[in-house]
């Protein structure tokens, strides 16, 4: 008798031992950010603000105890080859004493957010040499960038199958505008096809209260809290 009690009394033990690990498991969250200036929260006077990383992280700690955000994979200066070669090479950094590579936080990851393909723009149109871009020059740059985010989008998933919300640039009437607008248009297409998530930055922020300075894409504090909360809206939406 006293050795089924003791049986009993193990079993109990381990399922309350598991079923704490599962609450607590549960509540755990991993939110991982990759991309440029955009996912850094850069202001228009090149300082770095909270951002909608800042922001949507400040969220997703209310509701959950957030295990790990990284930002450590943005730069201002990252273009889609350096991100995709970043993951090839499996870059790793300290948290908190643990060591973590780039594939084992995508496939961790709870929440991916990504910004990427400004810097392309920038050095594709700085290489013609020209105040003004003709259609077909602007429609060869965007189909180049298209296909090598195609492909880093590609890469991620290969270690992840949660929706990977991609956020898109806003204009403000800056000179890389028409490229901004099809290479959004682009993103919106592909993220249609693969089932991810786009945030339209550019129709979000359709307003100068948005921001600083006139023709400079960098949002205010306000404007990336819109951002942020189109974001959180839109990851609601997947949990439903």
């Amino acid at each position: 008798m006293k050795k089924y009690k003791k049986i009993i009394i193990l079993t109990v033990i381990s399922l309350s031992v598991y079923f704490i690990y599962l609450v607590t498991n549960k509540n755990n969250i991993t939110y991982i950010s990759l991309g440029d200036s955009l996912s850094i929260g850069q202001n228009a006077y090149g300082g770095n603000s909270y951002g909608y990383t800042g922001y949507f992280s400040d969220y997703l700690r209310k509701g959950h105890n957030l295990n790990i955000t990284t930002t450590y994979f943005n730069s201002k200066n990252k273009d889609i080859s350096t991100l995709y070669n970043d993951i090839l090479k499996n870059e790793s950094i300290l948290i908190d004493n643990n060591n973590y590579n780039l594939k084992r936080l995508l496939q961790e990851a709870d929440v991916i957010t990504i910004s990427i393909g400004l810097n392309d723009i920038i050095y594709e149109y700085s290489l013609k040499n020209k105040k003004e871009l003709s259609k077909y020059e602007e429609d060869r740059i965007i189909s180049y960038i298209e296909d090598n985010f195609n492909s880093l989008i590609q890469e991620i998933k290969k270690y992840t199958t949660k929706k990977i919300i991609v956020v898109g640039y806003p204009t403000n009437n800056v000179k890389y505008k028409n490229l901004i607008q099809k290479l959004n248009t682009k993103y919106k297409k592909i993220c249609q096809g693969t089932d991810d998530i786009f945030i339209d930055s550019d129709k979000l922020l359709n307003n100068e209260k948005y921001f600083e300075l006139k023709k400079n894409l960098f949002p205010n504090d306000q404007g990336y809290k819109k951002i942020a909360e189109n974001i959180i809206k839109s990851y609601e939406n997947t949990k439903k």
